[in-house]
């Protein structure tokens, strides 16, 4: 695009009426949510101003799709009437540079890299970012808005093709996918578009009764999947799919605390299992969209605690109020989401509580296992299967202990991880569980080989790999039984650990709390922790303040993340404080958490 068509659109767009609302705009000035409209309107430029700062350098932006994210930013507040930068001359060339680099990116054959090469997926997502600006685009008379319109509409229609036959490499890619073939089919119909989004369809949404999509996370729901099953429900016959998302959308109120608006994430299949911080603000659309469509007063709380904790994450969506109007539209009278509770959600074998202030999780639902018993996966790590080993969680305002871990120096299995939880009448949550190595024995005559030769094959514990032939081979097995108790206790916790079966193993009890404050009590050790021999430790973060104790012996500190991330100088740890209190079997150890 010519610099000078450019600035003339910008004249002619100064021209319009004096409450300088282009008519589009205008129109649907009647029930309009404005403190929500001024909130986006305010983080918008914040994040226009950081894409125009020096610092930002014109490079670094993460491919083509983060080079495409800050043009959207560019253009959302060049063409929005309450912008500080409404139709500002120093937008123009930034944005036509931005726009120039997407357009080099594509592939001759349509799709986009990002990180996968010629990727179906990530040029999906491309193509999600291109439909929103255009609808934003069509709020705008201006020459601007025709020529990039036309622009990227060319991109999208280039990328239909391969989209329509290539393929995916995770659950959420299918819905991403999608839903971004039913937007090029709405600037380029063709039957197979469609076609293929109803094939993809035919396999079911990877949803369960409780909410969870198989991946178990809340960074692909709240990015991929709920979004796109929210564009592909305005299909003809696919209504549906809105009641899917709102069944998500259902578990993630209780999946989160109210303080920080931390969203679990220990249960995922995928990445953020390492307890990356997921943050309700990330949900904010799909909580005002159905809050709006359904008169629900629990979704429209969520949105208002969004828009009052931190509302400068909120600058992305002003684009998405423009492409959809109806977002901009009323909420019902809110109700507060962050109620009393304590819920199993079974079919991932965690316990959320929320007592109050405190929020909690009890989770015992690796992989590892399947009804209590070893799988197939057991003892391996990766993206693609739970294996967090955090025990507990705990949340008291800007206090929060990020995880509770317990290690055993037993054959380098590393963490403990439990295969089953319970709640009693009482409200007391067990975790429990036990490890089981072996020790083989000579191959049976009828297995034997006289050249040797016996099958490469992974131990039955999972820790190693061997030409032993390990499916023919008995073994005798070490077994160390294992627990955790809690139970509610005033303003905290009463945890009683158990360990026993196998005499003379330590054991060493992890807490990590988040940074923030300061933690007095226990012996520095070299690494940074703190073991907790006698006595008691307390931490305090903000206006919160938390006792931990008693230390239970001079027993030395031995984590270890265990053999599968050993071999490779690996180690499976969180940032924070670490705080330890250590002991060895039969163990039984009562910790209390107190705050106050």
């Amino acid at each position: 695009m010519l610099r000078r068509t450019f600035l003339t659109g910008t004249a002619t767009a100064m021209a319009v009426g004096a409450s300088g609302l282009v008519p589009a705009l205008a129109a649907q000035a009647g029930a309009k949510d404005t403190a929500t409209l001024a909130l986006l309107t305010t983080a918008a430029d914040g994040l226009a101003e950081a894409a125009l700062a020096p610092s930002a350098g014109g490079g670094g932006y993460g491919g083509a799709r983060g080079v495409l994210r800050q043009m959207r930013r560019l253009v959302t507040v060049f063409i929005w009437p309450q912008s500080r930068y409404f139709q500002s001359e120093a937008l123009v060339q930034p944005i036509e540079d931005l726009l120039a680099r997407v357009e080099a990116a594509q592939h001759d054959d349509g799709t986009f890299s990002g990180g996968n090469r010629h990727s179906p997926p990530d040029s999906s997502f491309l193509i999600e970012d291109m439909a929103t600006v255009l609808g934003a685009l069509k709020t705008s008379r201006q020459p601007i808005a025709e020529d990039m319109s036309a622009r990227l509409i060319a991109m999208m229609k280039k990328a239909g093709p391969p989209l329509r036959t290539g393929g995916i490499h995770t659950p959420n890619h299918r819905w991403e996918l999608s839903a971004a073939l039913s937007k090029i089919d709405k600037v380029d119909p063709h039957p197979a578009y469609i076609a293929r989004v109803d094939e993809w369809l035919a396999e079911g949404v990877d949803i369960n009764a409780e909410g969870f999509y198989s991946e178990q996370s809340s960074n692909y729901a709240q990015a991929v999947s709920n979004p796109s099953l929210l564009r592909l429900a305005n299909l003809p016959g696919r209504e549906g799919l809105r009641a899917l998302v709102r069944r998500n959308l259902e578990a993630t109120i209780d999946l989160s605390e109210g303080f920080y608006g931390d969203v679990e994430t220990i249960l995922s299949r995928r990445q953020d299992q390492a307890q990356t911080k997921q943050t309700l603000h990330t949900y904010y659309l799909q909580f005002r969209e159905l809050a709006q469509r359904d008169n629900d007063a629990r979704f429209a709380g969520v949105v208002r605690w969004i828009e009052r904790n931190d509302p400068s994450q909120l600058g992305d969506f002003l684009t998405d109020f423009m492409d959809q109007p109806s977002l901009a539209g009323p909420l019902p009278a809110p109700t507060n989401p962050f109620v009393d509770l304590q819920r199993k959600f079974e079919t991932v074998n965690l316990v959320r509580e929320r007592r109050g202030e405190t929020t909690a999780s009890f989770w015992a639902g690796s992989d590892w296992f399947v009804d209590g018993e070893p799988s197939e996966f057991y003892n391996r790590i990766g993206s693609g299967i739970a294996t967090n080993p955090t025990l507990m969680r705990l949340w008291k305002g800007g206090l929060v202990i990020e995880a509770i871990r317990l290690t055993p120096n037993f054959f380098s299995m590393g963490h403990w991880r439990p295969s089953a939880v319970t709640v009693d009448e009482a409200g007391v949550v067990r975790l429990s569980g036990e490890m089981r190595v072996p020790y083989y024995l000579p191959m049976p005559a009828a297995q034997r080989n006289p050249d040797g030769a016996y099958a490469l094959s992974r131990s039955v514990d999972g820790r190693f790999n061997s030409a032993l032939d390990f499916s023919h081979r008995p073994a005798q097995f070490r077994v160390l039984s294992l627990g955790m108790t809690a139970t509610p206790d005033g303003e905290g916790y009463l945890l009683t650990f158990e360990a026993g079966g196998e005499d003379e193993v330590e054991v060493s009890i992890e807490i990590t709390l988040r940074d923030g404050g300061t933690l007095e009590g226990g012996v520095a050790l070299e690494d940074g922790g703190v073991h907790l021999v006698d006595g008691q430790a307390t931490y305090v973060a903000g206006d919160e303040r938390l006792t931990v104790g008693p230390g239970n012996g001079n027993v030395p500190v031995m984590m270890s993340s265990g053999e599968q991330y050993s071999w490779a100088r690996g180690q499976l740890a969180l940032p924070g404080k670490r705080l330890y209190v250590t002991g060895r079997t039969p163990l039984r150890y009562d910790m209390r958490l107190a705050f106050g």
